[in-house]
């Protein structure tokens, strides 16, 4: 399932290190990985589109149990118990909450909340009890999901916290502006790229044609000969466009090449999409040879129209 993408460069609470799961040898400190943890609400998971690929999401009747309840992205299930189930495993963490046991009822699909184009991280997430119990007095995150629209909402929402207590700031977004902010320096990068690339086409383009026009007209006498031996325009049209061809896929074997050796470095664009993506290089390479068949053509045609009589007179 492909990760969910909930707004970018949410911190996490805390940095965990070296989770522990009930029954198996604690990690060595030092090498178990960090993990991301999240305090959240019941229904955190379904705010967010982030699905519950195991076990359950976190309820109300959790918030008022005498149970610690935590949910495991699938990534951090992997980590620590990559050939059992984890729901109902039990793990400690290492840090503020070393002293204490919790149970897992559920795995999450991973989330990439340090931007699109990073790798997810592995993340547990804590039921948030109450405001006082939890909230260490930084920023709280506040999500609402509503069928209005967010020029309706936000006037609202600012209404209520003000009659509460005026000095709180507050800072309003919609997921997709988030998101969008995320996407800016990406989408202005894979445009620029798009329009070097474009400008590129064309030249080749006009430089293919003018190759193949100059090619065609160093042959003029050539072509005029082997019409007067019985050379139809369908023959002047294959050998011209053969040897178009033939620099087209010599130029395409190599431009192949060297996009398969620096696809890497164009990783930090693309989101959701391998760098060595094989339906993206055959479209590409297709539609190369079809704007350098009609470069080609223009010449060719040019060719075909060459008078034997005209051009051997003025040899």
């Amino acid at each position: 399932m492909a990760d969910s993408v909930p707004p970018g460069g949410w911190q996490g609470d805390f940095r965990y290190s070296d989770l522990g799961v009930q029954g198996k040898p604690r990690p060595v400190p030092g090498t178990g990985g960090t993990v991301v943890s999240r305090t959240v609400t019941p229904d955190y998971f379904r705010a967010l589109n982030i699905p519950i690929i195991r076990g359950r999401d976190f309820t109300d009747q959790d918030r008022t149990g005498n149970e610690s309840e935590v949910i495991l992205s699938r990534l951090l299930a992997a980590r620590l118990v990559p050939d059992e189930d984890p729901v109902g495993k039990r793990v400690q963490t290492a840090g503020p909450r070393s002293d204490a046991w919790f149970t897992v009822v559920g795995v999450a699909d991973n989330v990439k909340n340090s931007g699109l184009t990073e790798q997810s991280e592995p993340e547990i997430y804590f039921l948030r009890h109450s405001v006082g119990a939890d909230w260490n007095g930084n920023r709280l995150i506040v999500l609402i999901d509503s069928v209005m629209p967010p020029s309706t909402v936000e006037p609202w929402v600012r209404s209520e916290i003000a009659s509460i207590d005026p000095t709180v700031p507050v800072d309003m977004a919609s997921i997709k502006q988030i998101i969008g902010r995320l996407a800016d320096r990406p989408r202005f990068e894979t445009a620029l790229l798009a329009f070097f690339a474009f400008t590129g086409l064309v030249l080749a383009i006009v430089g293919l044609y003018g190759l193949i026009a100059f090619m065609t007209t160093q042959r003029t006498h050539e072509i005029g000969v082997r019409m007067a031996l019985g050379a139809t325009r369908g023959n002047i049209l294959c050998l011209i466009t053969g040897d178009g061809l033939r620099i087209v896929a010599t130029g395409g074997a190599l431009g192949l090449s060297s996009a398969l050796a620096i696809s890497r470095m164009l990783k930090a664009l693309l989101f959701q999409v391998s760098t060595y993506d094989p339906f993206t290089f055959i479209v590409v390479q297709v539609l190369l040879s079809l704007v350098a068949l009609v470069a080609i053509l223009i010449p060719a045609r040019t060719a075909m129209s060459v008078e034997p009589a005209v051009t051997l007179r003025a040899e």
